[in-house]
């Protein structure tokens, strides 16, 4: 029982001592701001951590006072659910589980491929970016670059090739 839990119940009278009403909403009162500012403190420090590079580190006071734990956040600041798509280093992993490793999240991550086989990492929540599917104009911006960099005329020739198949990957997913 913490120690505002017992402020609350004595306000109730359940003490040696009966309050008064005003009494009662004064220990009230008191043990509310004492859980506002613990609750501010927690956050900051979190907040903190995430800043200064810890990642999701966890305080483990909020474990023991919330009974809960904040998700893990990628390196935009978005939650990371089971499930989702993201990436790291240029592969596109779907998150299969999190994992308390010490005091912060690891996610697992898996990757598919084609021929059914996968693999699995565990990384820190900051190193991910949740996956967005790339848009035409994506495509499109992409291949320019890339075209102003090539000047053989076969190697060009298959980027075309390349871009093309893109290109009517990104259509079948629209329709």
């Amino acid at each position: 029982m913490s120690i505002t839990d017992e402020l609350r119940k004595e306000a109730r009278g359940f003490g040696r001592y009966v309050y008064t009403t005003p009494q009662a909403d004064c220990l009230t009162a008191i043990a509310d701001r004492i859980d506002a500012e613990h609750e501010r403190e927690c956050k900051e420090q979190y907040a903190c951590g995430v800043e200064h590079g810890i990642g999701a580190s966890i305080d483990a006071s909020m474990i023991q006072t919330h009974g809960y734990i904040e998700l893990p956040k990628d390196a935009d600041g978005e939650y990371i659910h089971v499930g989702d798509k993201v990436t790291c280093a240029r592969s596109v992993w779907q998150v299969t589980g999190l994992r308390l490793t010490g005091l912060a999240w690891g996610v697992c991550c898996t990757i598919f491929n084609d021929h059914g086989g996968s693999g699995t990492n565990v990384y820190p929540p900051c190193d991910l970016r949740h996956y967005h599917a790339p848009t035409v104009e994506d495509v499109l911006t992409e291949f320019g670059i890339d075209w102003e960099h090539e000047s053989d005329c076969e190697d060009r020739a298959a980027l075309l090739k390349e871009y093309a198949a893109k290109l009517r990957l990104a259509e079948g997913e629209d329709a």
